[in-house]
């Protein structure tokens, strides 16, 4: 089978064989077309819809494995390359009260790879690739279209910083629709949490950005935490958090985990998989057991991906099913609660790549 071409991935097991035709390059996985802040929506979008993808393997199957694509001037990241050893601690959603009954944040979804070459199969470092950066003011318990404004670490997407903890946005916007954005964020790795000014629209305070919570006169539900779906080569993870007595948000992760394909003679390499941390994903829970997940539900274009399931009375699975839609097959599905806040444990990693055997 190693010498047939064609880009395809057959499922066998745990094990992938990628082809490629002889004439041809691989269509590059991640196409980016990168408009500037006013238009950042779109890019979050596509970004959204690939993430929706990688995240449900059972209902799109889809090859991550990126090659090198043609970039338009002034879309690289400032860090582009950079080594990432905890891509789940940079991604996600801080929050803090607006006084108005709302909440002020950031939202990062962080694009990474994982080289596919190395032998051992390793997690990380990994290296990073973007970052999508959202700065929102939400009036309700979620962010609806409207609340949020998208920006990027690189001169096209407004110049997001990040460096040695300290995060710095600037934005003068020249729309009466778009608000001006102005941050100067400190990280606080003692509770993980960010302070400082954020400036936002008519919105323009000292902040202490942390993850969502429901308060400490809420008890918090079973359902708070990191849910890991499979199966290998393509894990989904979602991480689901609190904030009020009934109301919870959440992100979820693609992950695309090394040691699982098998690559034909003509797809020498190199060998990425594309990672994503951080795409909001929408969370409800009835009567204490019936879950509901929207992935990729802020997505401007088709489709988000949904999931009904119930939860355990120890609260350790939630089984269930992504039922018939848009872009969208029935499958079953258990989602597994996890320990801390990745899904991805690399002792679990194959210990040797599988290889290619010639066909008989």
């Amino acid at each position: 089978m190693c010498g047939r071409q064609t880009v395809s991935n057959l499922v066998s097991g745990a094990k992938r064989i990628l082809y490629v035709w002889p004439a041809k390059r691989p269509v590059p996985y991640l196409w980016r077309p990168r408009p500037t802040h006013v238009h950042m929506h779109l890019r979050r979008a596509i970004f959204a819809v690939l993430g929706a993808i990688l995240l449900l393997p059972g209902i799109l199957p889809q090859d991550s494995v990126t090659t090198q694509c043609e970039e338009i001037p002034g879309t690289r990241s400032f860090y582009f390359g950079h080594p990432v050893d905890r891509p789940e601690a940079l991604s996600g959603v801080w929050e803090a009260p607006d006084s108005q009954g709302g909440a002020v944040g950031i939202h990062l979804n962080l694009m990474t790879t994982v080289s596919d070459d190395v032998d051992p199969p390793a997690w990380t470092p990994q290296s990073w690739q973007h970052l999508n950066f959202g700065v929102f003011q939400r009036n309700g318990s979620e962010i609806v279209f409207g609340e949020e404004g998208y920006f990027a670490d690189d001169p096209r997407g407004g110049s997001v910083t990040f460096q040695a903890g300290h995060l710095q946005l600037h934005f003068v916007s020249a729309w009466t629709d778009t608000p001006s954005v102005d941050l100067e964020l400190v990280h606080q790795p003692d509770n993980d949490c960010w302070q400082g000014r954020f400036h936002r629209g008519s919105f323009d305070a000292v902040v202490t950005l942390c993850r969502p919570t429901p308060g400490p006169e809420v008890n918090q539900s079973t359902l708070v935490g990191t849910w890991s779906l499979g199966p290998v080569p393509r894990s989904g993870c979602v991480h689901i958090a609190q904030t009020g007595a009934t109301t919870f948000t959440g992100w979820s992760d693609a992950l695309e985990l090394p040691g699982h394909t098998i690559y034909g003679p003509n797809f020498p390499g190199p060998h990425s998989l594309l990672q994503s941390y951080g795409d909001l994903a929408k969370v409800d829970l009835s009567g204490d057991v019936q879950v509901s997940l929207e992935l990729g539900a802020y997505s401007t274009m088709c489709c988000s991906h949904r999931f009904t399931g119930h939860l355990s009375a120890d609260g350790t699975t939630i089984s269930g099913d992504f039922p018939p839609g848009p872009n969208q097959s029935p499958n079953a599905g258990v989602w597994t609660k996890r320990p801390g806040n990745t899904c991805v444990d690399a002792a679990d990693l194959p210990k040797t790549h599988p290889k290619c055997e010639p066909s008989r």
